[in-house]
């Protein structure tokens, strides 16, 4: 004959086991902030706990996250595409600022700029050179505002920049003072005059077969201001790079040119060219 197994805990120790439960909850709720005589026995009781504790916030900490992200996730989306959004568009301001203040010291440099006397028309570079082989630019000044094929056009520091080789109405072709066959008198620091010539992109400017000459490395060179020259004279063309003298051949030079061929505005000099 089986006989049911009986419950090994009697009805008094489960009261002894509520006792033990009442006596430690009492002195939980007793051991306020500052009673330090029961703080020993709570952290005994607590660390007793603390397993169960954790258990059961792993076990709901999923269920918490994924609630948190079912009715939250809208939210933080929106925001941050709203913060992204801004910081987007204060870039694109601070962009557009920094334009406009490069625009302006480049005008506040041409104001230097000055030409025997010469009226000057300032004109806004609207197209750069389309490649590496084009040694030209456009300007928004043509015929309408008095501009004429053959005219010089200067940049900061009275450097010359170029010449008007083709106009419109409302613009103008400019021809890079770097260009291949772009020639213009020069004069020299010893008072030599001679004609420079371009000698492509990124390629110094040369004068060749000059007779006499005492010119050296570092010397400027200016426009000589010939009859009949589209160039006021002294303007700058740049700096002696090279000197190479061949007896019997006369002294070649290279020159640097000074002109910023990157400049956001020139100046045209209204000075008819010579027919």
């Amino acid at each position: 004959m089986v006989f049911p197994r009986r419950s090994s805990r009697t009805p008094r120790s489960r009261a002894t086991f509520g006792l033990l439960v009442l006596t430690a909850v009492s002195l939980l709720v007793l051991d306020l902030p500052g009673t330090g005589p029961l703080r020993p026995i709570r952290n005994v009781l607590a660390s007793a706990f603390n397993p169960v504790r954790s258990a059961a916030d792993s076990l709901l900490e999923p269920f918490s996250n994924g609630w948190k992200g079912a009715f939250g996730y809208g939210d933080l989306k929106a925001e941050n595409d709203r913060l992204r959004a801004e910081l987007a568009a204060t870039a694109g301001q601070e962009a557009d600022i920094k334009r406009l203040q490069a625009k302006v010291r480049d005008l506040e440099r041409l104001n230097g700029i000055s030409a025997e006397n010469l009226r000057l028309l300032t004109a806004e570079v609207i197209s750069a050179p389309l490649s590496n082989f084009d040694q030209s630019v456009e300007i928004d000044q043509g015929s309408g505002a008095g501009v004429k094929s053959g005219m010089a056009v200067v940049t900061t520091g009275n450097a010359v920049f170029g010449r008007i080789k083709t106009t419109t109405g409302g613009r103008s072709t400019v021809t890079l003072i770097t260009t291949a066959d772009f020639q213009v008198g020069v004069r020299l620091a010893d008072g030599t005059r001679a004609v420079a010539q371009g000698q492509g992109r990124n390629r110094p400017l040369v004068v060749d077969s000059v007779e006499v000459t005492r010119a050296k490395v570092g010397d400027w060179v200016y426009t000589s201001g010939v009859e009949r020259s589209p160039f006021p004279k002294d303007l700058k063309i740049g700096k002696v790079t090279k000197v190479t003298t061949i007896p019997g051949q006369g002294t070649t030079l290279e020159i640097d040119p000074l002109a910023d061929l990157a400049s956001v505005y020139v100046k045209v000099v209204l000075k008819d060219p010579p027919r």
